[in-house]
């Protein structure tokens, strides 16, 4: 089956994901792949590998391929992790908008980076799940790996 998405560059961010047809709300857009690594520190790797690192569990990582890799931050994103690593729709996605998750549903460390989404919800920083308002960790309660969700 072909994925719903293709990759174009952003005005602001780079390259980005977007919907190539409408996707309804709980659908399964993509799934991250890519060799799983463990590091113990993140210092270690140059920031382009860091930047692209897909957290699957404590100190357990994907090096994310492509054209999942391009999957851009939101602090409101319209979708969300379900499994481990399938990226589902949070809300109904029209045909040509750009996908984007909140890449604090899958940090545990605590890596942190600014942030440049532009939403007027923007925190102005992204870090670990357990940092998220309380509010917050109830609205991505769906859409949460299942490892982080008890952190």
């Amino acid at each position: 089956m072909e994925k719903p998405i293709f990759v174009k560059r952003t005005p602001e961010k780079g390259l980005g994901i977007f919907a190539a047809r409408d996707i309804r709300k709980d659908e399964v857009i993509s799934q991250f792949t890519g060799p799983r690594v463990t590091i113990e520190n993140l210092d270690e790797f140059p920031p382009e590998v860091v930047d692209h690192l897909f957290n699957v569990g404590t100190d357990e990582y994907l090096v994310a391929r492509e054209p999942e890799v391009r999957t851009n931050h939101s602090c409101d994103p319209n979708a969300g992790i379900r499994g481990e690593t399938l990226l589902v729709a949070m809300c109904d996605i029209p045909k040509d908008e750009e996908i984007t998750f909140d890449y604090s549903m899958i940090m545990d460390d605590d890596w942190e980076m600014d942030c440049l989404c532009g939403s007027p919800l923007c925190r102005k920083r992204i870090g670990p799940y357990r940092n998220l308002p309380r509010e917050l960790k109830e609205r991505y309660r769906d859409y949460v790996p299942d490892w982080i969700r008890s952190r």
